[in-house]
Parts: C-alpha cells; sequence; structure tokens
C-alpha cells in the first residue's frame, strides 16, 4: 500500500476516534488536539518530531500562561497585554537554542492554542494540555499504524 494512502486511512479512523471522544465523554477542545497532531508531522515525525512537538507545545502554553498571569497582575489593558505577548514572543524564539525547544511554530501554536481555549472558549489549562498531549501522541500512533499497513518498519528514533 502507497505511504500516503496508510497514512491517510490511519488518521481518518484515529481522527474520527479523537472527535468522538473529545466532544463526548472526554470534554476536550478537539481542535487543539488536530493543531498538536499538525505540529507533530511539521516537526518530522518519529520519536523526535514527538519529544518536539511536546516541548514546543507545553512551553508555549506556559509562556501564554505567564503572560495572562501578568497581564492580570498588572491590571489589564492592551498596552500591558501588548508587551507581555512581545516579551513572551521573544522567549520562545530564544528558547530555540535548546534542541528540545527548537520546533518555534509548535511554541506558538501552543500558545495560541492555549489561549483561544483558555480565553476564548472558557475552557482550562489542563484541557489545553491533555488535548495537545493526545493530539501529538495521536500523531505517532497515527504515523507508527501507518508504518504497519505499508509493512515498513519505521525507525525508533530518528
Amino acid at each position: 500500500m502507497d505511504v500516503l494512502v496508510a497514512l491517510a486511512i490511519s488518521i481518518g479512523v484515529l481522527i474520527a476516534g479523537w472527535t468522538y471522544v473529545a466532544l463526548g465523554v472526554a470534554a476536550l477542545p478537539v481542535w487543539a488536539g488536530i493543531v498538536a497532531w499538525g505540529c507533530f508531522f511539521a516537526a518530522g515525525g518519529k520519536t523526535a518530531g514527538l519529544a518536539k512537538t511536546l516541548a514546543s507545545n507545553l512551553s508555549g502554553v506556559l509562556w501564554a500562561f505567564l503572560a495572562l498571569t501578568a497581564w492580570n497582575s498588572f491590571g489589564g489593558g492592551v498596552p500591558v497585554l501588548s508587551v507581555l505577548v512581545g516579551i513572551a514572543a521573544l522567549f520562545m524564539v530564544l528558547q530555540a537554542k535548546i534542541p528540545a525547544l527548537s520546533f518555534i511554530p509548535g511554541a506558538f501554536l501552543g500558545a495560541a492554542t492555549a489561549v483561544s481555549v483558555v480565553v476564548g472558549a472558557n475552557g482550562s489549562w489542563t484541557k489545553t494540555i491533555i488535548a495537545l498531549v493526545v493530539g501529538a501522541l495521536l500523531g505517532y500512533l497515527s504515523e507508527m499504524l501507518a508504518g504497519a499497513m505499508t509493512g515498513r518498519a519505521r525507525r525508533a528514533s530518528a
């Protein structure tokens, strides 16, 4: 079977299950998991992509949390928020000097997802983190399943 077809099938099946669970009993933001899933592939997939996705997405959540917490401490306001977002972005780029945090888009997507879930959808930091972690793991699983369907052995590390 063609690798892309196998990947499409594995993702299609897994994302249907994720949507059902996330929107049902788990009550998680389904789209947040899909963001992390995409980050997994953008980070190169395999074990290294999984590690970079988890580290960068979760660092972005942390920077968003710190910026919003500081913003509330300083009394709010657009000028204060603008400066704090700028500082958070600065650190999300600088942290890329650390290999595990070198996937800069993952940090930005983690932060944006967290702000959107927590502020925009009245969600929680915990649900954001769970959805991002599950999405990254589902990306890894979909890649493994595609490898199994094509009969190609996947390398444990990349």
